[in-house]
């Protein structure tokens, strides 16, 4: 047996078809009974006795709320129930008017907690499959491409979530909702989630950054926008064995150390408590230690509000040095694919959530965290079953619309051959 790349488990040498992996469901393909049996044993969050609302069920209504966002609990309930042809005792139940209501499904959630939904998560956080030769796309002169940036979602206005998570606020007054700060890593190739962070608006996304490096490994490259770079993050992503690619804050130090024959520079990173040593004896600057970086800088031509022709220039800072290995020309499009991680963030919040304003559904802070963990568990399943579909017809996973697949699972979340009867009745 082999194991396709939405998990899904398939003779060696079968042709798999992107519309026979919707057909068993997305959400059972990525996440297969079993691992969401250990993800709830994990936690210890299986209950003691029979219930009709078990936690490995719980778990996939917590993915089937996020696939129907806009539908509330019962009717969450019934389309997934539908699905479920081994589920006859439940059904039996809602005919006679015994289905849970809002309040049990509520109760079973809370007994399920969101712990479980991140050990969920966790189990698709996997390395693309294919090499460089077999997916050119994914890599960058044989580096796994990999991009970090952070939004905000909105959540119910209660004391609880107010207290938890904070107010947005600007100079204009306090926002109306509490937001909840969401850091992701992501493959650039596959824009499938490699590592994620949830926390309070208080928390800053560099600081929750730091918290995924460890994500990264031997043979990756991160690619990050402007907040991201410091010297402890620099630290933190060689430590984990891999290289970056940051773009340069104009306040930062980078002296000429070394011009090299395509025009970048080496320079480097300085290390903090060095450097205010050394300032303060006003010494050289070129002297102050930290991590050798290589500059690269470039300008790419826009058009102002008035069509008029302007240029922005971006400087970059990367560990990559070697410029024969590495070729000025080809950072400009490596940068320029730190945007999938953008457009995966658009898939959560417009293709999963109905936009950036849209607010969570949940009232305390555990159940918002669960809420978020089966989002992004539905995104990772809609993403796995892209992926499988380009890997299968050779194309690049661009080419595949993630609104087109999310409506096709939702047709099938319903389908008699949706969910596994193993062990669920």
């Amino acid at each position: 047996m082999v194991v396709a790349r939405a998990g899904q488990q398939v003779k060696a040498g079968t042709r798999v078809r992107l519309p026979d992996l919707i057909g068993v469901g997305v959400l059972t393909a990525a996440f297969p009974p079993e691992l969401v049996d250990l993800a709830v044993d994990e936690w210890d969050a299986r209950e003691e006795r029979v219930r009709m609302l078990p936690a490995r069920l719980m778990a996939y209504y917590a993915m089937a709320l996020a696939m129907h966002f806009d539908s509330g609990y019962g009717e969450v309930w019934n389309r997934l129930l539908s699905g479920l042809s081994w589920g006859k005792r439940y059904r039996q139940r809602v005919v006679v008017e015994m289905a849970p209501s809002t309040a049990a499904l509520t109760k079973a959630r809370q007994r399920l907690g969101f712990e479980p939904m991140t050990a969920v998560l966790g189990i698709s956080m996997q390395r693309i499959g294919q090499g460089a030769r077999e997916a050119p796309w994914a890599y960058f002169h044989g580096l796994r491409k990999l991009a970090i940036d952070g939004f905000t979602v909105n959540v119910v206005k209660t004391p609880d979530n107010v207290a938890e998570f904070g107010m947005p606020a600007n100079d204009t007054g306090t926002g109306p909702f509490p937001q909840v700060r969401i850091v992701a890593l992501a493959e650039t190739g596959t824009r499938s989630l490699q590592g994620v962070r949830v926390g309070p608006l208080s928390e800053g996304e560099q600081t929750m950054a730091r918290q995924l490096w460890p994500s990264c490994g031997p043979g990756d490259v991160v690619v990050g926008d402007r907040g991201f770079l410091s010297y402890e993050d620099l630290r933190a992503i060689i430590d984990a064995g891999s290289h970056t690619v940051l773009r340069v804050k104009s306040d930062v130090d980078l002296p000429v150390l070394a011009v090299l024959p395509d025009g970048s520079y080496l320079s480097r990173i300085a290390e903090p408590g060095a450097s205010r040593r050394m300032r303060r004896k006003r010494l050289p600057v070129k002297d102050i230690p930290g991590i050798p970086v290589r500059v690269i800088e470039y300008s790419v031509a826009a058009e102002d509000e008035d069509g008029g022709a302007v240029s922005e220039v971006f400087a970059l800072v990367t560990t990559l040095t070697d410029h024969e290995a590495y070729p000025i020309e080809d950072f400009p499009d490596l940068y320029h694919d730190r945007w999938q991680i953008e457009t995966a963030i658009g898939d959560v919040e417009t293709r999963l959530r109905r936009g950036p304003r849209a607010v969570l559904r949940s009232k305390s802070p555990d159940m918002v965290r669960q809420e978020i963990y089966g989002l992004l568990c539905v995104y990772q399943a809609i993403r796995a079953l892209i992926v499988a579909g380009a890997q299968e017809t050779g194309l690049d996973p661009d080419r595949i619309s993630f609104t087109r697949t999310k409506q096709a699972a939702e047709r099938h979340l319903s389908d008699d051959s949706a969910f596994s009867p193993g062990g669920l009745v």
